[in-house]
């Protein structure tokens, strides 16, 4: 599985170069996109990382115009993190982009057997999880 999420995430950043993004930043923005306004804790659990690798992928989309951090109208020290107009823009391409790289991806695989490995995956997740809680 980790050769395959390896493969899968080098594969998305040659093919994604060219927009300036990889799959963390392109992660962070559909996460971002479905729920605007998330602090950068908040986020980082969202994505499943530690706060600063999330920080590095953030400057990065805010170096190419992506996001922008402002600070929470309650707590001046907590930044909110949401799409720039430019993101907007783009959103539908990088959304079709992920699209389109699935299907290649999932291509000759049955949906029925795509949707048991995903069980299976999130069996596995969820077994991680009570590991972690004892």
């Amino acid at each position: 599985m980790m050769l395959l999420a390896r493969s899968v995430r080098a594969m998305f950043d040659a093919q994604a170069r060219d927009m300036g993004l990889t799959f963390a930043r392109a992660q962070a923005i559909l996460a971002i996109s479905r729920d605007e306004g998330l602090n950068q804790t908040q986020l980082a659990e969202t994505l499943a990382i530690e706060t600063p690798t999330l920080n590095r992928t953030l400057d990065g989309l805010e170096k190419l115009g992506f996001v922008e951090r402002r600070a929470d109208p309650d707590d001046k020290r907590v930044r909110q993190i949401f799409l720039t107009e430019h993101a907007r823009a783009n959103a539908s391409e990088i959304e079709t982009f992920v699209e389109a790289l699935r299907a290649k991806l999932y291509d000759g695989i049955d949906a029925e057997e795509v949707a048991r490995a995903r069980k299976t995956m999130e069996r596995m997740q969820a077994n991680l999880e009570r590991m972690r809680g004892q």
